[in-house]
């Protein structure tokens, strides 16, 4: 079995101090980061229901042309029925 010096011991110990303190001081940033994140999404559906009002009041529009497109339709063909 291989024994570490006193040195080698502590080296390897104040690295992992060092890790640890990493890990505790990256906590805020990955919170922020994920706040960050929800509110990204939060904004996007906002968007998206936005986006799904104007498609409902459009829809209502788009509707009325349609149906009067149709209407012009059936007078054109009408009137080529009438003139058999």
């Amino acid at each position: 079995m291989e024994t570490k010096s006193r040195y080698e011991v502590i080296a390897g110990l104040e690295e992992q101090k060092r890790n640890l303190i990493k890990q505790r001081d990256a906590f805020p940033k990955q919170i922020k980061a994920k706040k960050d994140d929800i509110k990204q999404v939060v904004r996007r559906l906002e968007d998206m229901n936005d986006d799904l009002k104007f498609f409902v009041e459009s829809v209502k529009d788009n509707k009325q042309t349609i149906n009067d497109l149709i209407e012009s339709v059936d007078l054109s063909l009408k009137k080529f029925d009438s003139k058999k």
